[in-house]
């Protein structure tokens, strides 16, 4: 008879097995993008800037691999995963995570991000397979900054935006309480807080949270001056981080996190409770 951690682990006989393997397969998918993202952020650090340090680079990466056709298809197969798991968690809940509405007004949003992005993947595997060359790049810097400027058309739009970027560096600030300092996220695997797993989880979160606080940042300089092109993602975050002095220091910090959050969520596939 089965125990309840190998009921909770591996799910109930017959029964969710191949949500959990979604879930797994897709959380591989997903570290596999930041671990590669890390990477090129690290390239980027050692002053090679031809890189495109966002998803969607990484994906393209990937593609121009030995084998890079093969490797593509099985990204895009774990993204696909990934966003049906999220997608079935809005619907179900997640055994681990809440099954509360906002949990999955949380899915939900995570399921259709998800999704994008293994669209992604799926065009660049149709182009590297036909041999049409790499996708575009660039397509969501365009994507926010239209964004951005239809709002700041907006009575009061330039004073909207800048609150948006508050907003972004306080969630990022709620970032690093939640998972850099509580560790939340360790309610999620089978680990200790003195294992590799939990600091590269810890490290990949601060990671993020710095991203996500530069990216904020520019979103009130886009309000501030009433310019669109200001409100940048993570690819020029990591860029305005590639000077001298303190900005190079915080690269290689958000650069290796990143690469450990890949790493993190690689191994939380194999370690995570239930999914």
């Amino acid at each position: 008879m089965p125990s309840v951690t190998d009921t909770v682990r591996h799910g109930s006989p017959g029964r969710g097995d191949w949500k959990e393997t979604l879930g797994r397969v897709g959380l591989v998918g997903k570290g596999v993008v930041f671990a590669v993202i890390g990477v090129l952020a690290i390239q980027l650090a050692l002053g090679d800037a031809s890189g495109d340090t966002t998803k969607n680079g990484a994906i393209e990466w990937v593609g121009a691999q030995p084998l890079g056709k093969f490797l593509l298809v099985a990204l895009t197969i774990a993204l696909f995963a990934l966003a049906a798991w999220r997608l079935l968690d809005a619907l179900t809940g997640d055994p681990v995570e809440g099954s509360e509405p906002k949990d999955r007004a949380k899915f939900a949003v995570l399921g259709l991000l998800y999704l994008s992005l293994a669209t992604a993947a799926l065009s660049a595997t149709i182009a590297n397979w036909n041999d049409a060359g790499q996708t575009s790049q660039g397509g969501g810097t365009e994507t926010r900054q239209q964004a951005t400027a239809v709002v700041l058309d907006w009575p009061a739009g330039r004073w909207i935006v800048a609150l948006i970027g508050l907003a972004i560096i306080g969630f990022a600030a709620y970032q690093v309480k939640k998972y850099v300092i509580d560790m939340q996220f360790l309610e999620r695997v089978d680990v200790g807080e003195e294992s590799w797993i939990a600091s590269a989880g810890r490290w990949g979160y601060l990671a993020r949270a710095i991203v996500l606080a530069m990216v904020g940042v520019f979103f009130i300089q886009a309000g501030l001056t009433y310019d669109a092109s200001e409100a940048e993602g993570l690819s020029a975050a990591l860029q305005s981080l590639s000077g001298e002095g303190w900005g190079q220091f915080v690269l290689w910090v958000v650069a290796l996190g990143l690469l450990a959050f890949g790493v993190f969520t690689v191994a939380e596939a194999k370690h995570r409770k239930a999914a």
